[in-house]
């Protein structure tokens, strides 16, 4: 598949993309249209306003919302939108346990600038406003949270859709706001007993099934989902509980092709041996890999809330969270290396046979013909995850004449027990292997021998590892405990309405441990063949024309085949680490409004946050005395920020906000671990690597600007600009003249010539800039005319630009975008909503790019990923009061309807510019089938 890229073309290394500006317009002009719709018809309502009071509508609430389901969650969601001081963006569910998708991650990508990231063929973390994930925060019940991965950004596949009544994302800072991001903060919110009023029991159930099937015969293409939740209130309204439990057993399948490297290994001097049969000066395919996967997810979620409000004096609310997610994958697939390097068991290499080539960009690319001597090595892989996830909030509240004391205790908890398991196999002697790489998109076709025979395919090390099989354990615990005490008193003035002062205390821990065990098979590595009953039925990789491979349990194998023992190299020792921050943030805020003129009202608020950062980690030296180290340092900011809103009545409305923000640096980054050498020819000098427990926060000045106009019940239009300055960034830098006189030399090895040499670590440097436009609206079609009662839309689009380079020390990326910024990110949702029934269909559009993915070993990696549209529909009837069946739901839901591929590309190695196919993977359709049911 070279060079396959939906409407793109390539010129000189240069992408170039026309329907992005397509998209773009067409949604200006719906917004336009709608703008100049809506001051229409707030002319005709002032005429129908004047000759009769009974029709008097009052368009800058929705108090009078009086639908449900779909209309009614939006009709919230707008409402949130407009009441807030700040710009943020908003969903609701549309009933307990009913948000508008089945996946957390999923309903908050579709907000205006906001965009989700798959793995794993679900969606998991979040990238606002074209930052990554790191870059946000995440709040539960307005709490920060921990991560179950080894950085700050949060996995939102924790978190069941069914446990969370509503989502608000802060896209301008609010002083009051503890654990903010650089990029907005998402605030998870569980549901108020004492507010939802009356008592409600609600179960749920449903049946999934993934239409690529049973892809091997140890997965599942089959699972379920349920939940039930209950809401009460006692004692006249005083005490209110809430409980809620969510059960998820869910397929993933997957099949995947990759395609490793490209290069023109003419072109460069490395070395290289010649390999007969291959084009001079030709790019070709350094190597490739086939598998399928199965994947079943075991999700268990409870919530619970205790709300007690004797009298207008006290309120309490204890929060408590619980999630246990177990993954459960097993994978079956083979690769190979076919560069000039590689040397088979018969000590020779590579060659090729009737190659052919194809120009693409005046280069030419080796896009057919055979492979020879080649040793693909059969993968069958085990890889087992359990999370669990624990959060628990007590908040307080004393209210006095005009005084209101808050005091709030948290405790956040992420636990990670983590298992990967590979075991190799294959045939003894070199391979032909014909391949044939189409221009299209799609999987690449190639011919194996039969690598499921097995009387000949033995267990060994083909592709000459140094070991017959691998296993890393792994265990990471995040916990967070923070303290907060708020006073806020209210004021009688022109101006100002009351004041915020605060304190928070937070305390952050994050340690990961890492074992590596090799499993070699005995009698001097001899290959083995299997026995038959340790085998299950071979794997087809006919997706790719790889024919079938052989498969078995390598958990039930590990034992009964191979030695295992720990052998951990300097890169294994520096995965384990433990660091700490104690975070002190002091705020003021003054919240203020005010009539400037008999038509123009301005709120919002203006205040300043004190943070206070210690920060330390221990970490392995892993030079040749292996040591462990405890690094850290101190700093202190002070972030002003304001926001304001102009209400210019008629529900048109102007937001601004001004604010200083940081994110402190990934977790990762801050590892205390290092390693260091001397070469081992001359001029013998040293050089190292590690992370940077000194590293300071990403700094940004931030300008919003948002012109919104509300109309009707749940309708508005808004085109928001923002713009970020980053002081600082964080790269990946050389130290050339690092000081290593604290490190000690290899006895057996060569004396450096100097304690001075090339160092590599994160360091803080300059930034750059960010900028974007969106725009989006929510429009209901009775709005527009009676016919199209029960009809709407919500539509958005975004568009972002940035001048950081995050690898400014390397030319041969050229100029990258930073993580998670995709250019264009564009949610489009058309329903209907009448007589019991509904009926709606998503999609999520986002451009391409960079994003951050756990790679080889555990190890963070940057990829560079396609254009993604996903097309979600869902169908559901609530049956009438006057059924017998009332109160029951059904439901039907197709998920990712057009199986969207999930791509990456590769630039060529030598300096081309050009751009080549990297991974293509499929991961089905997922159906489900439920039902609802409320007392």
């Amino acid at each position: 598949m070279i060079l396959a890229r939906e409407n793109t073309t390539m010129t000189s290394g240069v992408r170039q993309t026309g329907p992005r500006k397509r998209i773009l317009v067409t949604a200006c002009c719906l917004g336009l249209f709608a703008a100049q719709w809506a001051q229409a018809q707030e002319q005709q309502a002032t005429t129908t306003a004047t000759e009769s009071s009974a029709q008097e509508q009052d368009v800058n609430t929705l108090d009078a919302v009086v639908v449900t389901g779909i209309r009614q969650s939006i009709a919230k969601s707008v409402e949130t939108k407009n009441e807030s001081n700040s710009i943020v963006e908003a969903i609701s569910a549309e009933d307990i346990g009913k948000l508008p998708d089945l996946s957390i991650a999923d309903s908050i990508s579709r907000l205006p600038g906001l965009a989700t990231q798959r793995v794993d063929g679900r969606s998991q973390v979040i990238n606002i406003r074209g930052m990554s994930e790191q870059f946000a925060g995440t709040l539960l019940n307005g709490r920060e949270q921990v991560s179950t991965g080894d950085s700050r950004g949060v996995e939102f596949d924790q978190y069941p859709a069914e446990l969370i009544n509503a989502v608000t994302v802060y896209k301008t800072p609010d002083a009051a706001l503890i654990g903010q991001g650089l990029s907005g903060t998402v605030d998870l919110q569980t549901i108020r007993p004492l507010d939802f009023g009356e008592r409600r029991i609600v179960f749920s159930g449903h049946g999934e099934k993934n239409s690529l099937g049973e892809v091997s015969a140890d997965g599942d293409d089959k699972g379920y989902r349920a939940s039930a939740s209950y809401v009460d209130q006692f004692a006249d309204n005083t005490v209110g509980v809430a409980l809620g439990i969510a059960r998820i057993s869910s397929p993933f399948q997957e099949e995947h092709y990759k395609a490793w490297w490209w290069a023109d290994l003419d072109a460069v001097d490395w070395g290289d041996p010649p390999q007969a049969g291959r084009p001079a000066n030709a790019i070709a395919l350094q190597g490739s890999e086939g598998w399928v996967k199965s994947r079943d997810l075991t999700r268990d979620g409870v919530m619970g809330v205790l709300e007690f409000k004797p009298n207008e004096t006290y309120h309490g609310i204890l929060d408590l969270y619980y999630s246990k997610f177990d993954q459960d994958e097993v994978m079956h697939g083979t690769m190979w290396s076919n560069d000039p390097w590689f040397v088979g068991e018969n000590g020779a290499g590579v060659t090729y046979s009737n190659a052919t080539t194809t120009t693409i960009d005046g280069h030419q690319v080796v896009t057919g013909g055979t492979l020879n001597n080649v040793q693909p090595i059969v993968r069958n892989d085990s890889n087992t995850r359990e999370d669990k996830l624990y959060s628990a909030g007590w908040s307080n509240t004393f209210k006095w004449d005009k005084y209101t004391l808050g005091a709030d205790l948290s405790y956040s908890r992420a636990e990670r027990n983590q298992s990967v398991l590979e075991l190799y196999a294959g045939r003894l002697d070199g391979q032909s292997i014909d391949f044939n790489l189409g221009a299209g998109p799609g999987f690449n076709q190639y011919s194996l021998p039969d690598m499921a025979d097995p009387n000949a395919v033995y267990l060994w090390d083909p592709q000459h590892y140094g070991h017959d099989g691998r296993l890393e354990d792994s265990r990471q615990e995040d916990t967070i405990k923070a303290f907060r005490l708020a006073l806020n008193r209210t004021v009688d003035s022109d101006f100002l309405r009351s004041y915020d002062v605060g304190v928070n205390f937070n305390k952050r821990t994050k340690e990961k441990v890492a074992t590596v065990y090799f499993a070699d098979l005995p009698n001097g590595r001899a290959p083995q063949l299997v026995d038959p009953s340790d085998l299950n039925s071979p794997t087809s990789l006919g997706f790719v024309g790889m024919g079938d491979v052989l498969s078995f349990n390598p958990r039930r194998l590990l034992n009964e085949y191979y030695d295992v023992y720990v052998s951990e190299s300097n890169d294994d020792l520096r995965k384990d680490f433990t660091v700490e921050e104690d975070v002190k943030t002091f705020y003021f805020r003054a919240n203020l409004d005010m009539d400037l003129t008999d038509r123009i009202r301005l709120r919002g608020n203006a205040g300043v946050q004190y943070i206070r950062t210690d920060q330390e980690s221990t970490g392995f030296n892993a030079a040749s005395t292996l040591s462990s180290q405890t690094l850290g340092t101190s700093y202190g900011d002070i972030l002003p920020s304001l926001n304001l809103v102009a209400d210019f009545g008629d529900g048109w409305m102007l937001r601004f906000g001004a604010a200083k923000t940081l994110m402190r640096p990934p977790i990762n980054y801050l590892s205390a671990d290092s390693s260091a050498g001397v070469s081992t020819t001359a001029p013998f000098v040293w050089s190292g690597s590690g992370g940077n427990p000194t590293l300071e926060p990403y700094r940004a000045r931030a300008f919003d600007l948002s012109f919104e106009k509300y109309f009707g019940e749940g309708n508005y239009v808004g085109l928001a600009l923002f713009y970020k300055e980053l002081e600082t960034y964080i790269y990946r830098q050389n130290f050339p003249n690092w000081d290593f006189s604290e490190y000690t030399p290899d006895p057996n090895g060569p004396v450096p010539v100097s304690n001075f040499g090339n160092f590599s670590t994160w360091a803080n440097g300059t930034g750059g800039l960010m900028r974007g436009v969106e725009l989006s609206t929510a429009l209901s079609g009775n709005t527009f005319h009676p016919a199209l009662d029960g009809f709407g839309a919500q539509l958005n689009v975004s568009y972002t630009e940035s001048s950081i380079d995050p690898d400014p020390n390397d030319s041969s990326l050229g100029t990258d975008t930073i993580p998670g910024l995709s250019k264009i990110v564009a949610n489009a949702t058309v329903y209907y909503e009448k007589h019991g029934f509904s009926a709606r269909l998503s999609q999520r559009y986002r451009d391409r790019y960079r994003g951050e993915y756990s790679a080889l070993f555990g190890q963070r990696q940057y990829r560079f990923t396609l254009s993604e549209r996903t097309l979600d529909l869902q169908l559901n009837y609530d049956f009438p009061e006057s059924s017998p069946l009332s109160g029951l739901s059904v439901l039907l839901q197709a998920n990712n309807l057009t199986n969207e591929p999930f791509r990456t590309e590769v630039s060529e190695s030598t300096g081309t510019g050009l751009f080549f196919p990297e991974e293509y993977t499929e991961y089905g359709r997922q159906y489900l089938i439920g039902f609802r049911y409320k007392l």
